[in-house]
Order: structure tokens, then C-alpha cells, then sequence
């Protein structure tokens, strides 16, 4: 399908040259082609198609054929369907009905608590029209139902009724647990400042993450274990690293240029018209784009676009020793990445590995930090 809005006339008789001159002061022609002496062949925007006819109709020409293209035209074929205008207007008219009624309940904060016979109970004791549904009223059925609930509020959210709810602390979670501190990072221990609880370490220990540092209990002079709060702050030294690894021949995949171009036209996600160009490419990138085709109408005509890009494979050689400083950067930028305190940088260092047609080039970054979670 052609998308630029043209009309082609086709027309037969004499004085055609005269006709053209006329015509071509009122509006702007195109693809003039004389077929003969007396036939011809000239294209004009559809949108001022009318006004060629009149002319043509008033001098007695010979009108062969007219043939409309574009979007525009395709649209105004649409909206002569009757048929399809009345079923979406039943559409968008049950559409608006059931936008009133409440479809879908989403319960959050529920551990114990089952969601669905909350779901259950609220679909049995309320109305379902959104108009009509109370959400205090909602609130406090769920509160007399449910004992484990301590506070619940309910919103309704276009067709969803959202309930939030708190449920009600049990002893152990009044009383809470006191938990271990544990190592974030691998690092080695330069400083302990101990609050509360038992040490597991000691300076110049060589800790993993998650490995724990302080226990959250402490024994009294009695000898008896009495939990407490683990506190304490402990620095050390982290080594962050960052590696990057450089190929002396790679293959590398870039756009060519060439393109194809696939569009289709949909109406309530059915597709109307759709337009393909034809391509080879063994390898592609596709890239997709969904626009609405007219503004200010009711029918939500859209458009989606697709570009598939060529892909061709180049092998590149590079060698190391010219992009060595380059390849080095790019590993301190990656081990600075995992640096939560750049102001406290310690000492750096880098080591490159050479293997078979690869160099590993691997950085560290020495910072001091507190490890302690």
C-alpha cells in the first residue's frame, strides 16, 4: 500500500495541453504522462482531487479512469463501513458499563494471613460497582472477620480495590532477634571498636563477606550466656579489583547501512494493512516504533514500524602494547566501581597476564573501609 495521498487521473480528447495549463493554476500536478496525442496520465494531492473533477466535468472531459492512494483515502473507506462504526460504538458502549464495576482485588502486607479468602470474604459482603462500594465500610467488616489484622485500608484504583494490611505482631517478633554483624567484603582487619557482644576476630585477620565478626551474645561473670545487641565498628583494608581482558583478533559486528522497512496499520490491535519491503540480510538488528496514525478521532488507528538494520561481521587485530594504557583505565574504572569511599584510597597496582592471543590486565584498588553490616 502507497501511504503518500495522491489521486491519478487518466483522460482522453483534444486541447489536453490547454486543460493541463488551466489545471495547473488551481493545483499542483505531478507524473505527467503523455500516453498519446490526445491520452494522458497526471497525478494531483487527494485532497484537492474534488477540484480537478469539476473542471473535468465542466469541460466535457473524457474521464478514463481515477484512482485514489494513501492513508487518507483507506481511512475514508473505513468510516463508510457502517458496520464496523456500530460495533465500536457497542465496544466502547459496554466498554464505559463495565469500567464501573470493580474487577480485580490486590491484597498486600499478608504473611499469615490468606489472601484469597480475604479476596473471598470482601467479593461476598460488598457490592461490586465502584460507585456503590464503601471503603470504610470494607475496612471495618475485615477488622470484625480477621483477628490477626491490626490496621487495613482499602483504595480503589480504577477497576482494582487495593487492601493494605498490618497484621497483628506475634510475641517472638515483639521481643525481636539480635543478629550477628557480618563482613560485607573480603578485606583484611586494621581497627575493632567493640560496643556490645562477642568478638570473632582480631586485627590483622583475613576476612570473606558474610563471614561473622561479632556475635550477638556476650557471657557474664557467672559464666551464663545473655543475648545482646551485636555493636562495633571494624575497619579494614578491602582490595577492590577490576579486570578487562584484550584480544590481539576479535570479531566485531557493526550496522552496513542497508535497511528494510515492515509497517502495518491496526484498529483495536487488528491489523488492517500492512506493507513489506523485501531483504537478504544473513544477519540483522530490528528496531520497532508504534505511533498513532491520526490525532482528534475516535477510532485509535496506529501505526507500527519496523527497521531491520544489515549486520556484518569485520575481524579486527589489535595489538596490545598500543592500547595498553587504554585497556588499563578501563580496569581501574571497573575496580573503582566496587570503591564505596574513594576518599580513603590506600594504594593501587595492576598485573597483566598473557596468555594465548589474550591479555588479562587486572586492577586494584587498596581502600580503607568499615566492614561491618
Amino acid at each position: 500500500m502507497k501511504w503518500k495521498n495522491e489521486t491519478k487521473f487518466h483522460i482522453t480528447g483534444l486541447n489536453q495541453e490547454k486543460l493541463l495549463n488551466e489545471l495547473s493554476k488551481k493545483v499542483d500536478l505531478s507524473e505527467i504522462e503523455r500516453n498519446a496525442k490526445n491520452d494522458t496520465t497526471f497525478k494531483c494531492s487527494y485532497f484537492e482531487h474534488k477540484k480537478v473533477l469539476k473542471v473535468l466535468k465542466n469541460k466535457n472531459v473524457n474521464l478514463k479512469a481515477v484512482e485514489h492512494e494513501g492513508v487518507a483515502f483507506r481511512v475514508k473507506q473505513l468510516l463508510s463501513c457502517y458496520g464496523l462504526i456500530a460495533a465500536v460504538v457497542v465496544i466502547s458502549v459496554l466498554y464505559f458499563l463495565q469500567s464501573g464495576f470493580v474487577l480485580q482485588y490486590e491484597v498486600s502486607g499478608v504473611d499469615r494471613l490468606s489472601a484469597e479468602e480475604i479476596v473471598a470474604f470482601v467479593k461476598t459482603e460488598n457490592p461490586s460497582m465502584r460507585t456503590i462500594i464503601d471503603t470504610e465500610t470494607v475496612e471495618s467488616s475485615l477488622m470484625s472477620e480477621f483477628d490477626g489484622i491490626s490496621f487495613v485500608s482499602c483504595i480503589v484504583k480504577g477497576q482494582t480495590l487495593v487492601i493494605n494490611i498490618k497484621e497483628k505482631l506475634m510475641p517472638d517478633e515483639m521481643y525481636g532477634e539480635f543478629k550477628p554483624i557480618a563482613a560485607k567484603k573480603d578485606a583484611k582487619i586494621t581497627e575493632i571498636n567493640l560496643i556490645s557482644g562477642t568478638l570473632n576476630v582480631k586485627v590483622g585477620d583475613v576476612v570473606q563477606a558474610g563471614d561473622e565478626l561479632v556475635s550477638p551474645y556476650m557471657i557474664d561473670t557467672s559464666g551464663n550466656l545473655k543475648k545482646v545487641e551485636a555493636k562495633a565498628e571494624i575497619k579494614a583494608e578491602v582490595y577492590n579489583e577490576g579486570s578487562v581482558d584484550h584480544y590481539e583478533t576479535f570479531i566485531e559486528v557493526n550496522r552496513t547501512g542497508r535497511t528494510a522497512v515492515l509497517s502495518e496499520i491496526t484498529l483495536f490491535g487488528l491489523e488492517i494493512y500492512n506493507f513489506k519491503e523485501e531483504f537478504d540480510f544473513k544477519m540483522y538488528d530490528v528496531e520497532f516504533e508504534e505511533t498513532s496514525l491520526v490525532k482528534n478521532l475516535f477510532l485509535p488507528f496506529k501505526m507500527k514500524k519496523t527497521v531491520v538494520y544489515e549486520l556484518a561481521e569485520n575481524v579486527v587485530e589489535s595489538k596490545f602494547d598500543e592500547v595498553k594504557e587504554e585497556y588499563i583505565e578501563k580496569a581501574r574504572k571497573k575496580a573503582l566501581e566496587n570503591c564505596e569511599n574513594c576518599d580513603t584510597i590506600k594504594d593501587e597496582f595492576y598485573t597483566l597476564r598473557h596468555l594465548a592471543g589474550v591479555t588479562i590486565v587486572n586492577y586494584c584498588i587498596v581502600t580503607e573501609e568499615v566492614i561491618s553490616v
